[in-house]
């Protein structure tokens, strides 16, 4: 009987996890590419790619890693050549809060010219916290990302603070597409390297157009106005610029 009742509890214990826990409940991949209008040279396109999972979930938490590659594209050296290759990794956990998202994460962002010799490393680390918030849900939806976070590391571009807010909205639908609406701000503080001398700064960006979802798939159309601070890799620079582009998600 005691060994019976030994058993039982040995099993109910090892259930407990199985219930309670999923490995990689979630798995994302996106793709957006766009032109730069006008074209300038070593800025004719820009191109993302990556994915990311939830590795782990359990009792509303989630720990997640995800991974995206940011290409540019010009025509200096060929007619259609890519001179920028930038990285992004993120690695963190999710924590549900009511309809709210509270994410603590590790981000880190490495900077690589394409057929080009570079001696100076260009990377940063961010250590930070994000919140989502759905202000509204339904047919016009309206969500909100806010994130703060300080370098751990900062090679040659000297980052310190950044603070990150986003706002997207779908006001209106045209048959089975929505209109949307995506603002960006980036804000961050800046202790200048003497090779890349300049204050901190703020980028923002501002797009629109329709947008198709259906089953954990997103396509937008969409066209963009940005200002973009340290665009080159070695030296300082902003531009203006817009975009026409497209973009494509998946999320199962």
């Amino acid at each position: 009987m005691k060994v019976a009742s030994v058993v039982a509890a040995l099993s109910l214990l090892a259930a407990t996890p199985a219930a309670t826990a999923e490995l990689l409940p979630e798995i994302a991949v996106h793709l957006r590419a766009a032109r730069y209008v006008p074209a300038r040279t070593d800025f004719h396109w820009q191109g993302w790619i990556g994915g990311g999972a939830s590795l782990l979930r359990a009792s509303g938490t989630t720990a997640y890693f995800t991974a995206d590659v940011e290409t540019i594209i010009g025509d200096t050296l060929r007619t259609f050549e890519a001179n920028q290759a930038n990285y992004h990794l993120e690695a963190g956990v999710h924590q549900r809060l009511g309809g709210a998202t509270a994410t603590a994460f590790f981000h880190h962002v490495s900077r690589h010219y394409v057929d080009r010799p570079k001696t100076q490393a260009v990377d940063w680390n961010v250590l930070g916290a994000r919140l989502v918030w759905p202000v509204r849900t339904g047919e016009d939806p309206i969500r909100v990302t806010v994130s703060v976070g300080h370098t751990t590391l900062a090679s040659l571009v000297g980052y310190r603070w950044e603070g990150i807010a986003e706002v997207d909205a779908e006001p209106g639908r045209i048959g089975s597409a929505a209109l949307f609406v995506r603002l960006n701000v980036r804000a961050v503080s800046i202790d200048p390297d003497p090779a890349l001398d300049r204050g901190g700064f703020a980028d923002a960006s501002v797009e629109g157009g329709p947008r198709w979802s259906r089953d954990g798939r997103t396509l937008d159309l969409f066209a963009s106005v940005e200002r973009r601070n340290d665009i080159f890799l070695e030296r300082a620079g902003r531009s203006d610029r817009a975009l026409i582009g497209f973009r494509i998600s998946y999320l199962r």
